[in-house]
């Protein structure tokens, strides 16, 4: 399997299933994941939070209601008691029974198969979240996932944080809302690769900054048709999407 820095270049388009195949499975379980490699992506996104004893899950709320049983907040509580909860009943009855994966189980079932893209969430309040950052760290670097592996987020500062850090690693800066910069300009701060945003703020100027300055561009969410023809007129290279399954087959016909 080619590295991430091999990889990226080498194609002109690549699939990446957004919280897994989200759209047809209860979103970051291991159901989802699997839907998500059946379907051929080459990428895999997914959502981390901090347990209560220091564990990282695979989860994208701080907060427990949407989609399991529990209450409370994640930082509050345990690995054991995330993962004593049902976290794919909300999604359909077939999904009863579907467990919180750890960040662990999800890169044992990923590994080899397809790239990952961790979003880091920004910080909570009262929070450290250096520690956060150091204990993913630490799980990708255990089962040595450095070279596949994509770190996007929100949070410019945690990106900044980690290329200090780690220079090495590879980072694409999520435009936060009603910020107007280019591309090239929040690479020039922080040091990322790439670059993405929602259909929306996908604007021509945008999309040609990023091209000129050798950024590459990932969007999301591509869940149509129409959606992935305006991405690909936009020249986006990363196409996040909840159906997968569907994105390729519509790829496959352009």
């Amino acid at each position: 399997m080619l590295s991430l820095r091999q990889f990226v270049p080498s194609v002109q388009q690549f699939v990446v299933g957004h919280r897994g195949s989200s759209g047809t499975a209860p979103e970051n379980t291991l159901a989802s994941i699997r839907k998500a490699l059946e379907a051929g992506v080459d990428m895999i996104e997914l959502d981390v939070q901090l347990t209560a004893d220091r564990e990282i899950v695979v989860f994208h709320d701080a907060v427990l209601g949407r989609t399991t049983q529990g209450k409370g907040r994640v930082q509050y509580t345990t690995l054991g008691e995330m993962q004593s909860l049902d976290a794919g009943s909300w999604f359909s009855e077939e999904y009863q029974g579907e467990v919180v994966p750890s960040l662990r189980q999800a890169i044992n079932l990923i590994r080899g198969k397809a790239y990952l893209n961790i979003e880091i969430k920004p910080p909570q309040q009262d929070e450290d979240y250096h520690i956060r950052l150091e204990k993913i760290l630490e799980c990708i670097f255990e089962n040595q996932m450095e070279q596949f592996t994509l770190f996007g987020s929100f949070h410019h500062g945690a990106l900044a944080h980690l290329k200090r850090r780690y220079p090495e690693l590879h980072t694409a800066a999520i435009n936060v809302p009603n910020d107007k910069r280019l591309p090239s300009e929040i690479a020039d701060e922080i040091g990322c690769e790439g670059f993405i945003c929602s259909l929306r703020e996908l604007t021509y100027k945008r999309s040609e900054d990023a091209l000129r300055s050798g950024i590459y561009l990932g969007v999301y969410t591509v869940n149509t048709e129409e959606d992935l023809t305006f991405a690909l007129i936009r020249k986006a290279k990363a196409i996040a999407t909840n159906y997968p399954a569907r994105i390729q087959e519509y790829l496959k016909q352009q």
